[in-house]
């Protein structure tokens, strides 16, 4: 059976707030969403004796999400270069269904970060006006689909965990970096982490 076709129909962000604050909801305004890339960056290695050069990962670019608000939603805009802790954390949540058999899943995102744009669109007579945001200098990202996490990474505990498995294990063992546990954004979700070899 080949992979399901998946699609995202309904989605909702939390910025700045847990999701039980229904003050935060931007379900009735929210229009587009991207979750970041993961974008691994890469060098030439042009080797003396060799006729074809190869590329050699180094590091994963920075992590930026962008999403847009139709109108102007003041509880987001206040948001922007904040430094408090409790302002800088996001939540992303969306209805994914099943093409094939019309089941629902819930796709959950979390982010710990800053709002880092805040880009009013042109207003035009006859079109709904809306603003571009960015969320910046992120710090922590989790990313699941029906409670199965996909994606979690923390830098200040130095954990990446992808498909179930601590990519940084071995490295933080080899670097004498200290086992932490991270903190755990999403609830239902609990991050694999494995003690160092």
């Amino acid at each position: 059976m080949p992979n399901p076709v998946m699609i995202m129909d309904y989605a909702n962000l939390y910025c700045g707030a847990a999701p039980d604050d229904d003050t935060a909801s931007n379900h009735l305004v929210i229009t587009e969403f991207k979750l970041p890339s993961l974008d691994v960056q890469y060098v030439d290695h042009r080797a003396g004796g060799a006729p074809i050069a190869i590329e050699i990962d180094t590091v994963m670019a920075r992590l930026e999400s962008t999403f847009s608000l139709v109108g102007i939603t003041p509880q987001v805009i206040e948001l922007v270069n904040a430094w408090e802790p409790e302002q800088n954390v996001f939540f992303a949540y969306g209805n994914v269904r099943d093409q094939l058999t019309g089941v629902s899943i819930q796709a959950a995102a979390a982010f710990r970060g800053q709002l880092g744009r805040v880009d009013p669109q042109n207003w035009r007579k006859g079109d709904v006006m809306h603003i571009n945001y960015a969320i910046r200098g992120i710090v922590h990202y989790e990313f699941a689909l029906a409670d199965e996490q996909i994606f979690f990474w923390d830098f200040f505990t130095n954990t990446r965990i992808v498909g179930g498995v601590n990519q940084n294990r071995v490295i933080n063992s080899n670097l004498h970096v200290p086992t932490v546990t991270p903190e755990v954004l999403l609830p239902s979700v609990i991050p694999i982490v494995q003690p160092p070899v």
